[in-house]
């Protein structure tokens, strides 16, 4: 199936690799042309399919496709498909693809296979469907209200005094639970089955957060459902030679790493600021994020993103200033109060799930090919806590049960305490670790101690290789 590895599109193209099955051979290089409503190629474990005229038919919308055309989507396509739709996929069959630009997985194991086949099953057993849970938009309501009124209050009604600084704190923690609940869900098009259902919630959080929904897409679904926990392939781990704090023994150790754990916590509070400009480099200027390709923007994405910053300055900052005549170092003073708030809450969360001491780091082969299976990954790189919680389930979207999300993105939060038995019993039988912690500050203690750990230069990789070093 692959012949050789890139870190990027590559024009080589190895010679009779694909003669023999029926097409040609194709270059990442060549896929990544193929990227438009107009002309929309995609590779599904290491064929390469012509989907230009079914982008219109498709049952998900055009907006889905869009995203994983130009590319290799093989895990995007397996996690929300049923396993049998592959079977509709050779009529539109172009050629092999020749080289590996993010790392591929062995075949679907028989542990994917009878999980998938068990959680479904149990669903249905009850009769339920997988996207329609009406508790989920009671929720939704609850934290667009809730973030209304606390703006409201915050500014016309409380304008002095401690009560508008609670305000300003109820109104980042909502601002944040956008993210985690509606956006989130819309993201993985778990609201509904109505495509502009998920477009349109999905868009609140560029007008709401002021932080595109693109860009989150490529990041979340492309790139760390995909590939989590691999450098060079995870957005979401992307660090530099100047980051500021240590999270992969990858990164080589520098003086500056000591005692990261006692104040790198700190710095997740610039998360939203960070990512609201980040959002503008990504799509107009790099246009890739780490080694996730943007393709072309559409019309709609192009409005939602610019609508979007315009709307989020106009209420966040217009309206405080020049309708309620809040001062302008107040009101500065307030939007930095709920922004820390609002990144703080989604750092912390995302952080105790993923950079922890008991997950791992897989990394591929010198052809990009990985060793292990996708469903068998997302178990060794998430961690769970806080089954037992209920405000934990809803506070943080349900991502307490992260392993469960993992495997079945495409089914709605709300009935993640329903499946997770369904998932941890097959883990047992199939003797897969699932780790778990039994609350959040656990968890996020573990966050901690691997930051301590890798910023002493004390991980066991570290210290393995300066004892090399010794000898």
């Amino acid at each position: 199936m692959t012949t050789k590895a890139t870190t990027g599109p590559s024009d080589a193209v190895p010679a009779g690799t694909a003669a023999a099955k029926g097409g040609r051979v194709i270059s990442t290089a060549e896929l990544a042309t193929h990227n438009t409503r107009e002309s929309a190629w995609v590779a599904i474990r290491g064929k390469v399919y012509d989907v230009t005229n079914f982008i219109s038919r498709h049952p998900g919308g055009e907006d889905v496709m869009l995203l994983g055309i130009g590319r290799d989507s093989t895990q995007v396509f397996e996690m929300y498909h049923q396993l049998k739709v592959a079977g509709s996929l050779p009529k539109y069959y172009v050629g092999e693809l020749a080289d590996n630009e993010l790392p591929v997985f062995p075949p679907s194991s028989l542990f994917f296979q009878t999980v998938k086949k068990r959680v479904y099953d149990h669903l249905a057993a009850q009769g339920l469907d997988p996207k329609i849970a009406p508790g989920m938009w009671m929720r939704y309501v609850v934290i667009y209200a809730t973030l209304a009124v606390s703006w409201y209050l915050q500014f016309f009604v409380f304008t002095a005094g401690a009560v508008q600084w609670m305000l300003a704190l109820v109104l980042g923690f909502f601002c944040a639970q956008i993210g985690l609940n509606p956006m989130h869900d819309a993201s993985h098009f778990t609201i509904s089955h109505n495509p502009w259902a998920w477009k349109v919630i999905g868009a609140t959080h560029d007008f709401f957060n002021g932080a595109s929904y693109l860009v989150w897409e490529y990041q979340h679904m492309q790139g760390h459902h995909s590939y989590t926990n691999i450098e060079g392939a995870d957005p979401d781990i992307v660090t530099s030679e100047h980051d500021v704090r240590r999270i992969k023994q990858s990164q080589t150790w520098f003086s500056r790493f000591l005692n990261q754990h006692l104040w790198v916590p700190f710095l997740y509070g610039v998360l939203g600021i960070k990512t609201r400009i980040q959002d503008v480099q990504i799509l107009y200027f790099v246009k890739k994020n780490d080694n996730i390709r943007v393709n072309p923007i559409t019309p709609w994405h192009h409005a939602v993103f610019w609508l979007g910053k315009a709307f989020f300055a106009f209420y966040r900052f217009y309206v405080p200033i020049a309708v309620a005549g809040i001062s302008v170092p107040r009101t500065l003073a307030l939007f930095l109060v709920a922004d820390l708030v609002s990144s703080y809450w989604l750092a912390l969360t995302f952080q105790a799930n993923h950079v922890v001491e008991e997950t791992e780091w897989p990394k591929p082969n010198d052809k990009n090919e990985m060793d292990v299976d996708w469903a068998t990954m997302q178990l060794s790189t998430t961690q769970d806590y806080a089954h037992t919680s209920r405000f934990w389930t809803i506070a943080t979207g349900a991502l307490n049960y992260q392993a469960v999300h993992h495997l079945f993105p495409e089914i709605s939060q709300y009935y993640y305490p329903n499946i997770a038995p369904v998932i941890m019993e097959t883990c047992k039988e199939f003797n897969i670790p699932y780790l778990y912690k039994p609350t959040f500050t656990s968890a996020l203690g573990s966050h901690i101690e691997y930051l301590r750990v890798l910023g002493f230069n004390e991980h066991p990789l570290d210290l393995a290789a300066k004892a090399a070093k010794a000898e």
